[in-house]
């Protein structure tokens, strides 16, 4: 039962089982008839222990007098950002670093699935923190001698989206502090939060109900061509539904906080500059091995979208740049790019972005390809080869809800693989951006780091036996 609750009936436990739909005391009565189903996530949380893993028993600080809650962008992070004095060096990468785990409900185990099938159903799941000397949330108990307390709830948020660079289409999920498991509401109440200390909260991701919100805010977007004012994406001729369950299918993840009463961070923030949300766009990626395959060469694709974050529309900030960071060797890996037809046209042969470091492979080479159907991602697409070396895919600020479709190919010489890892690919998403220039009012237009997503490369021979299969990855 909540910390705070007494034979004296106090607030909480009124809430929780007097007055509640569902009482506390049936919830666990129904856990123990399910099978008292151990669903702890161990690898956040040191199920012995209590400990909450990849952070410090108590936040080093520097603390605030006031209250201040945050998300962890990685290990060990403090909450405290620029430019406030000892900001804590978020990641660059901060995607990749983020304490935000899928958790298997079964087991409490980390799970790090190559793709998400419809019908599976994970916790997600992650770590926040409080950067102050104040002891907060809804039912909090005193917090000890001279203790300063706050009694104002906090609340976190769970967030999912169509694979991205830094925000796009998406929907909340249902919060596990929901007493009811069918409850859809999405706010986590975080009951008590120690001052410097740390929590853990999650969220019920069933994916085909996530599934079915994507999809259908990308119906939302509206037909492309529709106008500048109307939301639209582009998919290159597949249907929303085709896009998103495109296999392997990932999802991108972010956890956001607040004290109750209090805003949300607008997702297309940056924890590199807020610290009350954290993002995770990091999956894996599986290049198959096939004896049986008479091309030396083979090609998967990773659809995604970008756009503009919504606090940069500003008439001379916005413009955003995208740029590949390949960890794998060269000789065994190449990268191709496809973007639909009508955004090429729109925007990069006779509109005012650009493609640098980039050539296109004309559609008679695409024909003959020996990929076949699988040298595009989508059926109206323009497909280019990367040409090594210095490179840009450069766009303007665009409208809000206007999303970029495009897919990343990955050409890989299946003679020269190893099952196993074979390295990782990031696309980093940089805009120009305002930055407020110290002791002033005014600002500057500099190039940041606003988003981007990882994928980390292993090489599966198909041809094995599956226990032998998992065993070489």
């Amino acid at each position: 039962m909540p910390l705070g609750a007494s034979s004296s009936s106090p607030p909480s436990w009124v809430a929780f089982q007097v007055s509640a739909p569902l009482p506390i005391v049936a919830v666990f009565g129904n856990w123990i008839t399910a099978g008292a189903i151990n669903d702890i996530p161990n690898g956040v949380v040191n199920p012995h222990g209590g400990a909450i893993n990849n952070v410090a028993a108590v936040n080093p600080g520097p603390l605030t007098p006031g209250v201040s809650l945050f998300v962890c962008s990685a290990a060990n992070d403090t909450g405290v950002r620029p430019p406030s004095p000892g900001a804590f060096p978020v990641p660059s990468n901060y995607w990749a670093t983020s304490l935000i785990y899928l958790v298997d409900p079964s087991t409490g185990n980390t799970v790090t699935p190559v793709t998400l099938n419809p019908g599976d159903e994970w916790f997600l799941v992650g770590v926040v923190g409080n950067g102050s000397n104040v002891q907060t949330g809804l039912y909090t108990n005193g917090g000890g001698a001279g203790a300063t307390v706050n009694t104002t709830g906090v609340e976190c948020a769970g967030v999912v989206m169509v694979w991205n660079t830094t925000f796009g289409p998406g929907v909340e999920l249902p919060a596990l502090s929901n007493l009811d498991v069918t409850a859809t509401n999405p706010i986590y109440d975080v009951y008590n939060l120690f001052k410097a200390g740390y929590e853990v909260v999650g969220f019920r991701l069933n994916v085909q109900n996530v599934y079915n919100g994507i999809i259908a805010a990308l119906v939302a977007q509206g037909p492309p061509g529709s106008g500048p004012t109307t939301p639209q994406t582009n998919l290159g001729g597949l249907t929303p539904e085709q896009w998103v369950t495109a296999q392997p299918a990932h999802l991108c993840a972010k956890i956001l906080i607040r004290q109750a009463g209090g805003a949300f961070p607008n997702v297309g923030d940056t924890p590199l500059t807020n610290a009350a949300l954290a993002q995770k766009n990091l999956a894996p990626f599986e290049l198959t091995i096939t004896d049986t395959d008479p091309n030396p060469t083979n090609i998967v694709w990773k659809n995604f979208v970008t756009g503009t974050p919504y606090f940069l529309r500003l008439p001379d900030g916005g413009l955003s740049r995208l740029r590949f960071v390949l960890r794998a060797p060269e000789d065994v890996i190449k990268l191709e790019l496809a973007v639909p037809i009508e955004t090429f046209e729109r925007y990069f042969r006779n509109g005012p972005g650009r493609l640098h470091g980039f050539r296109e492979i004309p559609p008679r080479k695409l024909c003959d390809s020996p990929h076949g159907r699988k040298a595009k991602p989508f059926p109206e697409a323009v497909v280019f080869e990367h040409l090594g070396g210095e490179h840009v895919i450069e766009f303007p600020a665009l409208p809000e809800k206007h999303f970029l479709a495009m897919s990343v190919g990955i050409e890989y010489q299946q003679r020269k693989l190893k099952p196993g890892d074979v390295g990782e690919l990031d696309l980093v998403h940089r805009t120009e951006m305002p930055v407020v220039r110290a002791g002033t009012h005014s600002y500057e237009i500099e190039e940041k780091v606003v988003g981007g997503f990882t994928l980390q490369l292993r090489a599966v021979d198909v041809t094995l036996p599956a226990h032998r299969r998992r065993a070489a990855v």
